[in-house]
Parts: C-alpha cells; sequence; structure tokens
C-alpha cells in the first residue's frame, strides 16, 4: 500500500514539473512573439552622422541675348521709296545695297525735259544738214550718235561696276554691257573712218556755222546731264556687317529723313547674354564666376565668366558676354551656374533637418532599456544651421559629431517615438 502511494506521489510530482516546465516555455513564446510583432509595426528610420565636405550652390534658368549695338539706317533725305532689296533676319555685309529710293522729280518735269533734248537734238541735226554736203552730214550724224552711244555704254558698264562690288549686280550682265560697249566702239571708229575719208573728197569749210553747232552740241550733253540727275536712284547700304533686325518703311511709300527704314544688328560689335536672379536665393552669384550656356541655334555648350551684376530691387541683373555672332536679338537660351563652397566641418542630409516654431530640429536615435529589453527611440533636438544647398546643410551648433541622427523614416516620427533600425542590405 505504501508502495503503491509512494509511486502516486512521484508520478504527481513529474506531472506538475512537467506543467511548470510548459507554462514557462509557453510565456517565453508568447513574450518573443509579443516583442517581434510589436518592433514589426514601429517606424523603420536610417540613421548616420554627421559629416564634413563642401557644398555645390546651384542655380539654373533661361536668359535673354541682347545685342551690344543696334544700328538705325536712315535716308539721307526725304524720298520715295522705290524697292526695298532685303528682309527681317537676313544676313547684309557692309556697304550692301539696303533699299532704292526714287529722285525728287516728278514724272511730269522729267517727260520734259526730255522732249526738250529731243528739240534740241532735231535742230543738230538740221544744221549739219545745211553746213555740208547730204553724204558728209549723214556721216557726221551718225558718227555723234555712235559717239553717243559710247558714252552711255561707258556710263553703264561703269555703274553695273559698282553694283557688282555692292553685291547688287551679276557678273553676266557685266560681261555683257562689256560687249556692248566695245561693239559700239568698233562701230564708233568705222564711222570716223568713213568720214574722214568722205572729207577728203569734199572740203566743206563753214567756221561760223561750226562754232554755233559745237554750242548746241554741248547744249545737248548740259540737258543729257540733267536729265540723267532727275532719273538717278538714291541707294541706301548697310553701315556694317549684320543682321536685319526689322524694316519699318514699305515700297511706294515716303521714307522721311528722320524716320529709319530699318535697323541692323552690328554683328561685330558682339552679344551679352542677360540673367535675372532673384537676390535671397543666389547670394552666392558673384561677378566673374563661370555661367555654362546652351545654345540651342548650332548644339553648342559654351563656359563663360559673369561681367557684371547690378542689384535691382530684389534681383541680380547678371550679364556675361557671347563670342558667338549669329543671333538676332531677344532669343532665350539656357544657362546653368555650379559653384563649390569652402570644407565646412559638420554637414548634415536636407531630409534630416525639420522645422517649427522654435526653430530648426533634428531627431537623434537613443537606446534605453524596455519592458521587453534594448529598445530605441527619437530624440528632438534643436540646431543652429548655415548654408546649404540641394542636399546638405551645414549645422553650426546643436550637435556633436558623434551622435546618430534620423535622416529618413517611413512613417511620422515624434519626440519620443519608439523606432527600429533599417537593416542595411
Amino acid at each position: 500500500m505504501e508502495n503503491y502511494e509512494e509511486i502516486m506521489n512521484e508520478r504527481k510530482k513529474k506531472i506538475f514539473g512537467k506543467g511548470i516546465m510548459i507554462f514557462f516555455g509557453t510565456m517565453m513564446v508568447i513574450t518573443f512573439f509579443s516583442k517581434t510583432i510589436q518592433n514589426m509595426l514601429l517606424p523603420e528610420v536610417t540613421v548616420s552622422r554627421p559629416s564634413s565636405g563642401i557644398l555645390t550652390y546651384e542655380a539654373a534658368g533661361t536668359g535673354t541675348i541682347i545685342p551690344k549695338e543696334t544700328v538705325h539706317v536712315y535716308p539721307q533725305s526725304t524720298k520715295r521709296i522705290k524697292e526695298i532689296r532685303i528682309e527681317a533676319g537676313e544676313k547684309v555685309k557692309k556697304g550692301q545695297i539696303l533699299a532704292l529710293l526714287y529722285s525728287q522729280a516728278s514724272d511730269s518735269k522729267l517727260t520734259e525735259e526730255e522732249i526738250n533734248l529731243r528739240k534740241l537734238e532735231t535742230n543738230l541735226e538740221k544744221l549739219l544738214l545745211e553746213t555740208k554736203s547730204t553724204q558728209v552730214g549723214i556721216l557726221e550724224v551718225e558718227m555723234e550718235k555712235a559717239s553717243e552711244r559710247v558714252a552711255k555704254l561707258k556710263d553703264d558698264l561703269n555703274k553695273k561696276h559698282k553694283l557688282l562690288e555692292a553685291g547688287a549686280e551679276t557678273a553676266e550682265n557685266v560681261r555683257e554691257a562689256q560687249y556692248n560697249l566695245e561693239t559700239a566702239q568698233k562701230d564708233y571708229q568705222q564711222k570716223k573712218i568713213e568720214l574722214q575719208e568722205e572729207k577728203n573728197k569734199q572740203q566743206v569749210s563753214q567756221e561760223e556755222k561750226r562754232k554755233d553747232i559745237e554750242a548746241l552740241r554741248y547744249d545737248i550733253q548740259s540737258q543729257q546731264l540733267k536729265i540723267e540727275e532727275l532719273q538717278g536712284e538714291e541707294a541706301v547700304i548697310s553701315p556694317c556687317d549684320g543682321i536685319v533686325k526689322e524694316i519699318y518703311a514699305q515700297s511706294g511709300k515716303l521714307a522721311p529723313d528722320h524716320e529709319p527704314i530699318c535697323s541692323v544688328v552690328h554683328s561685330e560689335k558682339g552679344f551679352s547674354l542677360s540673367v535675372s536672379l532673384d537676390l535671397e536665393n543666389n547670394s552666392f552669384v558673384s561677378a566673374g564666376d563661370s555661367m555654362l550656356v546652351s545654345l540651342k541655334s548650332t548644339g553648342k555648350l559654351v563656359d563663360i565668366p559673369i561681367r557684371k551684376i547690378v542689384i535691382k530691387d530684389n534681383y541680380k541683373e547678371l550679364t556675361a558676354d557671347l563670342d558667338e555672332t549669329d543671333f538676332l536679338g531677344g532669343e532665350r537660351v539656357d544657362y546653368r551656374i555650379i559653384k563649390k563652397s569652402k570644407n565646412f566641418n559638420m554637414m548634415i542630409p536636407n531630409t534630416a533637418l525639420g522645422r517649427d516654431n522654435g526653430g530648426y530640429f533634428i531627431f537623434l536615435l537613443k537606446e534605453r532599456e524596455g519592458a521587453l529589453g534594448k529598445e530605441y527611440y527619437a530624440e528632438k533636438q534643436y540646431v543652429t544651421i548655415g548654408d546649404s544647398d540641394n542636399r546638405n546643410t551645414v549645422i553650426v551648433g546643436g550637435l556633436e559629431n558623434r551622435s546618430n541622427i534620423v535622416y529618413d523614416s517611413e512613417k511620422v516620427i515624434r519626440d519620443g517615438s519608439r523606432v527600429r533600425l533599417k537593416q542595411r542590405m
């Protein structure tokens, strides 16, 4: 009987011991999973320590190309425009004809002078016929006409040479004029020979009438010059190499001498780039800094220095010189200014920085013993900041170099918030 009771007691003890072991084992498993689940629900944060380095300041935008000199071209006197020979945006050379103007003579005045010329020529022909034999008179009239034709063709050739030099005439037309002149000269020489041969046959001397003939010839020449002057055109030429920016006049309209016919951008004087920057965010920009400019028209990137800075209200007006010349003025181009700072001892990522009514702050990663063991939490720390760029900010007070700062969090955290560290890959 005693043995039976002893056996039962021993069995009860074993069962009780196993029960206690199972209980404590279960509690440990529950505690482990509870801590794991709780940690999984905490905000995951990334931390780092302050670092030394340099800031990269950057400004970018668009600027306007401005010509350094634009020349307005005026007529010498008020005249009506016969022809505009250029278009806006066209490249022109110095001395190139931009427009032709009519003379001040009216059509009726020109017709009147031409009639007077024909009367003089008729009188000359009659006088020559009266003073000489029929054959001599005919030959002299023919030679006179041949001479006049030579003179006229010479004048025409000279004019075409000048227009060729100005780019307003073709070489083919000049060669044709040269050929016509040579043909007329040969005809004149032939008429001269024939006349001399005829004179040798007929010695006719009427000196008094010859003087009248000579005077009449002078009258004819004077009348011809008057008509040429009335028929003449005034050429308006380009004062420089450049590009026609704007045309203000029209063919057939009156061009007053106080109003420009057109404006020409003086390419040789060069161009400037004008840029406006707000003063607060671009205090780092100064004269002499480099500016990288994208010229879309040529596909080139050029690096040019800032020549001048003028402060206007809350803006900086920047001016830089461009060596390129194929501009009209007013074009918009992209630019970028990049500048490096000195080395700073303590910088943090901008993502780590916050701001409230108390100023700028960061969150420090802290460690403590909790109910379930070691745990991490965020502690708010106000700091004093210095310069910054698009990525980092300089800290000048309120932070130690060895501090662990939170610079990224998947959820919003506050002062005292429990957090978990992001596992590094």
